[in-house]
């Protein structure tokens, strides 16, 4: 992480962790490994996290109706 004193802790939970600097730079922590990522690499990666997930819950909510 960014060594200049300002950080603040936008979201948190138990291993997942994501803080940004004070040089603006948003540093996602997962168990212990680090993205450090600007602004725009973040909302680029939401997105396309944001895409799986739905893509993952639509296949999801179908596989039970599939079996029958």
């Amino acid at each position: 992480m960014c060594r200049s004193g300002d950080s603040e802790t936008l979201a948190r939970e138990a291993k997942l962790a994501i803080h940004q600097c004070g040089h603006g730079l948003l540093h996602l922590r997962v168990n212990r490994v680090t993205l450090t990522l600007t602004p725009e690499e973040f909302a680029r990666l939401a997105m396309v996290v944001g895409e799986a997930y739905m893509r993952l819950g639509t296949r999801e909510s179908v596989q039970p109706y599939e079996a029958h």
